[in-house]
């Protein structure tokens, strides 16, 4: 009878065990050190620390596999990466044996904030080079995400107008009685804010949110993180940033920023600019697909001035079974006429200045009309259609949409992107920002898009790296996933008998 298999701790052993035996030939860290390893991070702009005095820095290739060791397994604390590089065998493999205080990673992640969006920008250059990138159909999207400050700290415009008026008053109290007490008095002293113990710096707090409120539009303030506002996020409003991605059909995130705006009403020719910077030549026949929220008339028009490839259902379109509805007039721009579905020519009644823009509006003086009753309900005919200087290149958008091929890459999107948005939400949970202000959070945002990024070129990496052999590995079609992985392990063993006793 066997006996069950249990450790032995008292285990001798006659030659040293090499750690390298510890961690898979096929394991991500090793692709981690190779990829940093061919790196010119200099070049890439990231911070070369030299010390001529006291103990020499970490080098900066050493914090940033680290790093990215972190974020690919959903490590993104300092203290807690630190723990990992003591804790778990194939970062301590990566770091050899080494563990950076979590003062020093932090400081690493502080001097090099835009130094990980060019890095950024370079795994898309390793992409294209390995054809990940098929440069036909890619889609932008956005996702709101929570900021790192508590919405129940934030403050309401009207609170911080109550706010200043008692500190007004609780400042005038105050240099009323210094005055009548005057030098070296001892009467009873106001107690200051538990918080803010001086109260003039509280009242330039106060007055600068409220200027910023303002400016913006807004309603609430944050005082420990002033840029973040407040947006809808998982059936809440908290505060939070705007993140905006646009991914390749082969999951390569193409161009990725962080915006404080709600809405995405003013995103599509920025993003679909710095993806095409991205990607360079080959950009100039994508096709970009995004949503309606995108599809406002001066986006739509930028983008037909631009010559931007995009495809998006521009605001304001109506049900095709709402046959009357102001999207469904043709408008002319050379003659300047406008059509009603009918076929009737409506006539130009004057110009009117709405939103900074000059809009003409257009009248239907045909009172006998047979179907006037399902156009307009006011007795008098249908007062106005307007046309705004975009409204060419929204049509222009409309017509292209109704060609089935159009609308067919247009329903790619939800595939392409939200797929994305899952993946990072529910695999990596990530659903809150670690860092604050949107300098740390453009910053962290590129760093989560990297490791996306990393993860395709691993999985290129493996299909394409030599095995213990010196063979190539086996192809994909020609065995299936469960008898490549018996074969690189029984290579992996033979090697290391090998090593072991030659």
């Amino acid at each position: 009878m066997a006996n069950p298999i249990a450790p032995d701790y008292g285990q001798q052993f006659l030659f040293p065990i090499s750690f390298d035996e510890w961690v898979s030939r096929d394991h991500p860290v090793r692709f981690l050190r190779e990829m940093v390893d061919q790196l010119d991070l200099g070049q890439l702009g990231f911070a070369m620390p030299q010390a001529t005095e006291g103990r020499p820095p970490y080098a900066p290739s050493l914090l940033l596999k680290i790093w990215l060791y972190g974020y690919l397994h959903g490590i993104r604390s300092t203290r807690q990466i630190e723990r990992a590089c003591r804790e778990q065998i194939a970062l301590i493999w990566l770091s050899g044996m080494l563990a950076p205080d979590h003062n020093s990673l932090w400081r690493f992640w502080r001097d090099n904030k835009k130094q990980i969006g060019a890095l950024f920008n370079k795994s898309i250059s390793l992409a294209m080079e390995a054809g990940l990138v098929g440069v036909v159909v890619q889609a932008l999207d956005g996702t709101k995400i929570k900021a790192a400050s508590s919405s129940q700290t934030g403050w309401s415009k009207e609170y911080m107008q109550k706010l200043l008026v008692a500190l007004e008053e609780e400042i005038k109290k105050a240099e009323e009685q210094i005055e009548e007490e005057g030098p070296g008095g001892e009467g009873p002293r106001y107690k200051l804010p538990e918080k803010l113990e001086d109260k003039q710096a509280l009242r330039e707090v106060v007055k600068s949110g409220l200027a910023k409120l303002e400016q913006d539009g807004r309603q609430h303030y944050h005082p420990g993180e002033p840029q973040a506002h407040r947006m809808k996020c998982e059936g809440t409003k908290p505060f939070g940033y705007n993140a905006q991605a646009v991914v390749d059909a082969g999951g390569i995130v193409v161009a990725a920023a962080v915006v404080t705006e709600e809405t995405d009403r003013h995103q599509l020719v920025t993003m679909v600019e710095q993806a095409k910077v991205n990607l360079g030549s080959q950009g100039e026949k994508v096709v970009t697909v995004a949503d309606g929220g995108y599809g406002t008339g001066e986006q739509v028009a930028q983008a037909e001035e631009k010559k931007l490839n995009v495809l998006v259902r521009p605001c304001g379109t109506a049900k095709p079974d709402d046959r009357y509805d102001s999207s469904h007039f043709r408008y002319d721009a050379a003659p300047k006429t406008l059509a009603c579905p009918e076929g009737q020519m409506l006539e130009f009644a004057r110009e009117a200045q709405q939103k900074g823009q000059t809009v003409q509006v257009y009248k239907c003086y045909k009172f006998d009309c047979p179907v006037r009753a399902h156009c307009t309900k006011d007795k008098k005919g249908r007062k106005s259609v307007e046309v705004w200087s975009h409204t060419p290149a929204v049509q222009a958008m409309r017509d292209r949409l109704k060609q089935p091929h159009e609308e067919a890459l247009l329903k790619k999107r939800s595939q392409i992107v939200e797929r994305h948005f899952g993946h990072i939400k529910e695999h990596d949970r990530f659903r809150r920002w670690t860092v604050r202000g949107l300098a740390n959070v453009q910053a962290q945002w590129a760093l989560i898009n990297l490791t996306i990024n990393l993860r395709a070129l691993y999985k290129n990496w493996l299909t394409k790296r030599p095995t213990c052999s010196g063979g190539p590995n086996p192809s994909k079609t020609a065995q299936s996933g469960s008898l490549r992985r018996r074969t690189r392990r029984h290579v992996l063993e033979r090697c290391c008998r090998r090593k072991l006793w030659h």
